[in-house]
């Protein structure tokens, strides 16, 4: 089983609202790097969920882990 990580925030109209997402997802593929991590995002800003899912399952994943990420 190849699993894969889906950090799902809500999104916004300003990309910089993104910053502290990525520096999460950042860490956990330094720290993690057997894991492949995505970000998604539900409205306003990409990847969508699905595509985040379709990015992984690219990538061999076949598993995913969803993780609702809210500041």
């Amino acid at each position: 089983m190849n699993a894969g990580l889906i950090l799902f925030a809500h999104g916004a109209r300003d990309p910089r609202w993104a910053a502290p997402f990525e520096a999460v997802a950042q860490r956990i593929a330094r720290v993690r790097p057997d894991v492949p991590v995505q970000l998604a995002f539900l409205e306003f800003m990409a990847p969508s969920l699905a595509d985040a899912a379709t990015a992984l399952a690219a990538r061999g994943c076949t598993t995913l882990h969803v993780l609702p990420m809210f500041l």
